[in-house]
């Protein structure tokens, strides 16, 4: 099971709720995604605005062509319910998502198959 240390509590995505974000305004973070059946790491991302990117992007589908790809990977594909999220609150949001990719990369070889080289 393809773990990220960094992480420690992961939400099935099928249930989040969003109580279970934060909820003191925009939250800079880094985030995962992993299947919940194998633990295998999915997708790393970063963002300005957690409730933003994962509710109205991912969920609710508006957005740029990596948010389309990744929400037609959720529905389209019927993968949202074997799909967990946890993130970090980070300040330099940008730099720690380079520092878990480049941890994930020279484990396995290769990024997450939902993130493109």
């Amino acid at each position: 099971m393809a773990q990220l240390p960094d992480f420690h509590r992961w939400i099935p995505l099928m249930r989040l709720c969003v109580s279970e974000l934060p909820h003191y305004g925009a939250i800079s973070a880094v985030y995962a995604m992993r299947s919940t059946t194998t633990g295998e790491i999915l997708y790393i991302g970063s963002t300005n605005d957690l409730r933003r990117r994962i509710l109205g992007n991912y969920l609710g589908g508006v957005g740029g062509q990596t948010t389309q790809r990744l929400h037609e990977l959720l529905f389209s594909e019927g993968k949202i319910g074997d799909v967990d999220l946890a993130w970090l609150e980070a300040d330099a949001y940008v730099t720690k998502e380079k520092e878990l990719k480049e941890k994930y990369r020279g484990k396995h070889g290769h990024l997450p198959k939902w993130n493109r080289a």
